[in-house]
């Protein structure tokens, strides 16, 4: 055997070794630089010289915020098919150029640009990825925790905050500054940390399921056509199931309307309203749900003003006008203008107004009338709907925001209160919103938030029309209740997974 075929394997063998051995080099110092970042965190000093600096450690840190992103993302769609969204990216790194740009900044404030700016940037992007990955897990405790839930929009911005405030002491102390020079610096880190998080785009996720990928701009536009030519037969169909009434029996009809499309809550919130009223209320085959969904558009009908029309319109024909009752259900956002936002991409449709629901309502010739609207601003609507046959109950008042809005949420503040806890214990439309007010209160207390102060309307005839339907259920199916006998929540208001806004490397709230 020749010395050039035994060299062969052999110099095979020792560039396999010495990659082995770079990687193992670089893992340690990687690993050196988030125990660093650990320090930093708990407002340790960490000498300069104590940084593995170099343009790899940065990408290596730099991929570590964004796998904290893709974790929480593929959590979020699993166990259904995904894509990664690399129009995403942009909104997933927006955070690193402002770190690379403080580093540089706080080094020259000190006059050692050279030697301090790479690893004062190393430093910072191993504080962000541990950041990130708090955020990620934060948001898998609050889809776990009712108490982390409740409170997950202030809680995503602890770790935001402790990282500009833990980046704003470390940044000064390693270029060296003098006290006025510090306190600068200082301030400049923690803006060029928090600063972005105002403009972050919550909605881009580096993983999404496979029907809402929407990078090829053909094929969307394929898929909307798609869902809009199938639209009709949906909403025929959903109309078609409504079943007409049972003669001298009074019975309650449901419409869930959800508006927003660019928010999964408020289809949730319209399918668990849906699932309640059909538990308590036996509304299975006299109810229809209008959903508009971005991730997921063609699995109702549109939310729309016409399609409401129709809906209404159908449920005039099949219930007994002096028997039966109406319960409309909206969820949307709302504008200061008192509109309820009716949107999903790209389509343009017409948003709903206080006056425009009460001319639909009274075309419709539906008499009794429970409506209940969940959105900002929403109190402007008892005044617009109020008279001796309809109920009216708000998430807030005229003049105030309600809370909760998350991306993917089971429930509103609102919706969870009064649908999930108070009215499956209650059995009252009327004595729920009394709870759900205590309950709202108490929380929007705790929080340090502006009351959104709902807002309830009885119409003499409507509450005895309802009486007679509380008390023709009480003792069937209206509470719900564990073995031990105590009212619970209703089970159809179960959280579903993922239902945190995407956070990550964004670092950014719901």
């Amino acid at each position: 055997m020749s010395e050039q075929a035994i060299a062969d394997p052999q110099r095979a063998a020792a560039s396999r070794t010495g990659l082995l051995r770079s990687l193992l080099r670089y893992a340690c110092d990687l690993t050196r630089n988030l125990v660093g970042a650990a320090a930093l965190a708990l407002l340790l000093r960490r000498p300069i010289e104590s940084w593995c600096g170099g343009v790899a450690q940065l990408m290596g840190l730099f991929v570590l915020n964004l796998a904290a992103a893709l974790a929480y993302d593929v959590y979020a769609t699993w166990p259904g098919p995904g894509t990664f969204d690399w129009g995403a990216l942009p909104a997933a790194t927006f955070w690193a150029l402002p770190l690379l740009l403080s580093a540089w900044l706080i080094a020259r404030i000190g006059g050692d640009t050279r030697g301090r700016a790479m690893p004062m940037a190393v430093a910072a992007f191993a504080l962000a990825a541990l950041g990130s990955w708090a955020a990620t897990a934060l948001a898998l405790l609050a889809d776990f925790f009712d108490a982390v839930d409740r409170y997950y929009d202030w809680l995503i911005w602890l770790p935001i905050v402790w990282v500009a405030f833990a980046w704003g002491i470390a940044a000064p102390r390693m270029a060296q500054l003098g006290r006025w020079r510090a306190l600068a610096a200082a301030a400049l880190a923690a803006l060029l940390v928090i600063g972005p998080q105002s403009t972050a785009d919550t909605g881009a996720h580096l993983w999404v399921a496979a029907n809402a990928d929407s990078s090829d701009a053909s094929g969307s536009a394929a898929v909307s056509e798609d869902v809009l030519y199938a639209q009709a037969d949906l909403l025929e169909d959903a109309l078609d199931r409504i079943a007409p009434g049972t003669p001298g029996v009074t019975e309650l009809y449901s419409i869930a309307f959800a508006g927003s499309g660019e928010q999964d809550v408020f289809r949730n919130e319209a399918i668990g309203v849906n699932e309640v009223m059909a538990d308590l209320f036996d509304t299975a085959d006299r109810s229809i749900v209008l959903a508009n969904n971005q991730a997921d558009p063609g699995q109702t009908p549109f939310a729309t003003v016409t399609a409401l029309q129709r809906a209404l319109a159908t449920v005039a024909e099949r219930m007994d006008e002096n028997e039966d009752v109406l319960f409309l259900f909206l969820s949307s956002h709302g504008a200061p203008d008192h509109s309820l936002e009716v949107s999903l991409e790209p389509y343009q449709f017409e948003s709903l107004t206080p006056a425009k629901l009460r001319r639909m309502l009274d075309e419709s010739g539906i008499r009794y009338r429970v409506v209940v609207v969940s959105a900002c601003y929403s109190g402007a609507f008892v005044r617009a709907l109020a008279d001796a046959d309809t109920m009216v109950i708000t998430a807030s008042a005229a003049d105030r925001t309600s809370f909760g809005c998350r991306d993917g949420a089971q429930w509103t503040d609102f919706g969870q209160a009064y649908f999930h806890e108070a009215l499956p214990a209650t059995g009252s439309f009327e004595g729920a919103l009394q709870k759900a007010r205590e309950l709202i209160a108490q929380r929007e207390a705790a929080a340090k938030l502006t009351p959104s102060d709902p807002q309830i309307y009885v119409g003499v005839k409507v509450r005895q029309k309802l009486q007679a339907l509380h008390t023709r259920k009480l003792g069937s199916r209206l509470l719900v209740r564990s073995d031990s006998g105590a009212p619970r929540a209703h089970p159809g208001a179960d959280r579903v997974r993922g239902d945190r806004a995407r956070t990550g490397s964004r670092l950014s709230p719901a």
